[in-house]
């Protein structure tokens, strides 16, 4: 490999070290442990949050930033699959439980994967509104994973 085709690499790998140190994610490196203070997890999210952060895999935590939705009261955080390196799914998969970060505090909570087709439907067109997505382009083709954010 010649050096400029390295040094992205060694870039990404420099900034992922660092975002694990920062107490989470920095914008869309992963990052480790959430920090700040740890509660129980909440009810009545603001529905007007454009990203959340969640950590996944306590024994060796994995953090991301992503999008969300409050459907009829409810936290939904989607997991598309038209990124193949994204990995925290497959964590969730494995562990339900979660840390999501919301205004400074690290809520303890579990994501529980929604299946039923009805409720799927209603997701994607809550998300579309949300992020001004048009709701017949790609991302009514792409796989997603919906979960449904539970107390533990």
């Amino acid at each position: 490999m010649d050096s400029v085709r390295i040094l992205p690499l060694w870039a990404t790998v420099l900034l992922g070290a660092l975002a694990a140190g920062c107490g989470g994610p920095w914008g869309p490196i992963p990052g480790g442990a959430l920090s700040g203070p740890e509660i129980a997890c909440g009810t009545g999210f603001p529905t007007d949050l454009r990203e959340i952060e969640v950590e996944v895999r306590p024994e060796d935590p994995y953090s991301v930033t992503t999008w969300n939705v409050v459907l009829d009261g409810t936290l939904y955080i989607p997991a598309d699959f038209l990124n193949p390196v994204k990995r925290w799914p497959g964590f969730v998969d494995a562990d339900e439980r979660i840390r999501l970060r919301v205004d400074g505090l690290v809520h303890r909570c579990r994501a529980v994967r929604v299946t039923d087709a009805d409720l799927v439907g209603r997701l994607r067109a809550a998300i579309a509104a949300k992020y001004d997505i048009a709701p017949d382009g790609i991302a009514a083709r792409t796989e997603v994973w919906w979960y449904r954010v539970e107390r533990r």
